[in-house]
């Protein structure tokens, strides 16, 4: 097999399984059809897609594909890589202690382990599949802005994942003192402001809103709210965030994280509030897991609201668990929403890759396209269905047409 994958940036991906529609059979059932072909890459997005056919004999490198599915690369849309264990041995949290006292009392130490803890989970996520992150990174009265420093540095000597930085309040905006320090992580080149619980935790819902859209504002930065409030008070806290998108025009640059409160809300509660999510452009990351509350996804995704999935923690004071492998929570994901066949499963690889991994209301796929981002990754499986369900290898990972 030629290295092209890495060394060059016009080559052909040949011999790969696309998969291209799920039809629906006269048992009731559906079944994915895929076809060989080949796709040729050139600076990092795909040029042509060659259906049925082999890869011509055009002087370009060619990569074996050896029958593998294409499959998009995914996205982490809500993890933190500032505040783990990971990468130094095993090291479970300590019980019985409040785990934001434990924070502070640990965060000098993460911090100064960014460089390694942060590139191990990098390198876990890559080669499971992940080729874009949102990185949630801390933003206190502990350790400042370093942890923002720090991991922007990671994060700009790696050329194997797409990221962006939210500067995240864990412990509240504390009375002004949090304010301009999120500015500075602004300014260092992290992209999005992020806030938290503006009820519980800030006490304050109008002041905390207004000064964190005020920053969004006067730095032209997205907002991500972190949302774990259930019940009354979490729906409260997100009709008063929507009403902020809308005062400020900032429709299209605020986004989700969990939004617990939805998970039990009643069903009209979410008709009318996934509008106006839909309607502000509101997107929403969060996390399955084997048990817990789960917002409701059909209903979200009917209405025109983005959900996707993110691991939030990986190996640190709040869990031992987490994988960093957003298929695995796919394969939840497909479990707990009650999709078995080949058309319920494929349609979960949505809220792991994105617009590419959608699929038109008539079971045609159009990824990949020419133009598209050439991000994905190789598996031995003959279909999307069978990728989840199996959580097939990730035997090759390629961002921006370059094998990781």
């Amino acid at each position: 097999m030629v290295n092209a994958g890495r060394e060059s940036r016009h080559w052909w991906l040949d011999q790969i399984r696309i998969e291209t529609a799920i039809e629906a059979q006269a048992d009731g059932s559906y079944r994915s059809r895929a076809e060989l072909g080949a796709v040729r890459i050139e600076d990092g997005v795909f040029a042509e897609i060659k259906l049925g056919g082999t890869a011509p004999d055009d002087g370009r490198p060619v990569v074996d594909g050896a029958g593998q599915l294409l499959v998009p690369g995914l996205r982490d849309t809500h993890i933190h890589l500032d505040k783990t264990f990971y990468g130094d041995g095993w090291r479970a949290p300590i019980a019985g202690r409040f785990w934001l006292s434990e924070e502070e009392r640990l965060l000098p130490e993460m911090s100064e382990r960014i460089p390694v803890r942060s590139n191990a989970i990098l390198d876990l996520l890559v080669a499971n599949g992940t080729t874009e992150v949102v990185a949630h990174c801390n933003v206190d009265h502990v350790i400042g802005i370093r942890n923002v420093e720090r991991l922007l540095a990671v994060l700009r000597s790696r050329t194997d994942v797409d990221w962006s930085v939210v500067a995240y309040p864990q412990h509240g905006l504390r009375d002004g003192v949090i304010a301009p320090l999120l500015e500075q992580a602004l300014e260092l080149g992290a992209g999005v402001v992020g806030g938290i619980d503006p009820a519980r935790i800030e006490g304050d819902v109008t002041k905390a809103l207004d000064v964190t859209f005020g920053i969004a504002v006067d730095h032209d930065a997205g907002i991500d709210f972190h949302l774990h409030d259930g019940g009354s008070l979490g729906l409260f806290e997100i009709d008063q965030i929507l009403r902020y998108v809308d005062r400020t025009g900032w429709e299209g640059k605020v986004a989700f994280s969990n939004a617990n409160a939805l998970a039990h809300a009643d069903p009209g509660t979410v008709r009318t509030l996934a509008a106006r999510l839909a309607a502000a452009q509101v997107g929403i990351g969060t996390t399955v897991g084997a048990g817990g509350d789960l917002i409701p996804f059909k209903a979200l995704t009917e209405a025109g609201v983005t959900v996707s999935l993110g691991s939030d923690s990986i190996m640190d004071i709040l869990t031992p668990f987490g994988q960093g492998d957003i298929l695995e929570q796919l394969w939840m994901l497909a479990q707990r929403l009650g999709d078995s066949d080949d058309r319920g499963i494929a349609r979960t690889l949505q809220y792991g890759a994105g617009p590419a991994g959608r699929w038109n209301p008539d079971g045609s796929r159009s990824w990949p396209a020419a133009g598209d981002q050439a991000s994905f990754y190789l598996t031995p499986a003959t279909c999307t269905a069978e990728a989840i369900a199996r959580r097939t290898p990730r035997t090759q990972v390629f961002h921006r047409g370059t094998r990781s």
